[in-house]
């Protein structure tokens, strides 16, 4: 029932944000609300349960990839898609409404939150040390992608590119790990262009 509870309660979040009540969620289950406060004392108690439930998820999966085997660059990539895919898995309201409501919940989520960070860097700490990756200023990085990653989720700069933070922030992890310069593979607008001519 408590991993019935955390999903019904994602969806919700998902749609609604922490709008929802806890008819709501009981009508979604078909259940009772007395089978729910079971599990959870309040509304808040539930929250606090799908953010550690987020929480360790997260660690298990970061954890393979951290000591797992293979190329740096793989797993990094493999990590910071999990990274964006937890923490900005939810609509941008949900971390407003949290800020706002439960502030105790808020101040745990987005400590983790920026702990994770850290893991990052150790990834790329090993890729550099392997020859992966050039050696650069490792802490610089780490300021570069945490102060992007909150600068770009902010809800004014997402309604006015019209994209979410889940969209921002795969383009940032595509142009902190593969760079801005032009690979062989790709071509300028003007050089497409001509193939067009060229074809036609």
């Amino acid at each position: 029932m408590k991993d019935k509870l955390v999903q019904a309660t994602l969806e919700e979040m998902e749609s609604r944000s922490l709008k929802f009540t806890m008819d709501d969620l009981a009508r979604k289950l078909h259940a009772s609300k007395s089978s729910i406060y079971k599990i959870v004392d309040s509304k808040e108690d539930l929250i606090r349960l799908v953010m550690h439930w987020a929480m360790d998820k997260f660690d298990r999966k970061a954890a393979e990839l951290l000591s797992g085997q293979g190329p740096v660059n793989r797993r990094l990539m493999a990590y910071c898609g999990l990274f964006f895919h937890t923490f900005w898995y939810l609509p941008d309201a949900v971390n407003e409404d949290l800020e706002a409501r439960y502030e105790d919940i808020w101040k745990e989520w987005d400590q983790y939150r920026e702990a994770r960070f850290d893991d990052m860097m150790a990834l790329l700490k090993e890729g550099v040390e392997k020859g992966e990756y050039r050696k650069v200023n490792l802490p610089v990085v780490r300021q570069c992608v945490f102060s992007a990653a909150r600068g770009l989720t902010d809800p004014d700069f997402l309604r006015k590119t019209n994209m979410t933070g889940r969209d921002v922030l795969e383009i940032l992890e595509d142009i902190m790990l593969k760079g801005l310069e032009k690979r062989d593979d790709e071509c300028t607008p003007a050089e497409a262009e001509k193939k067009g001519e060229k074809t036609r």
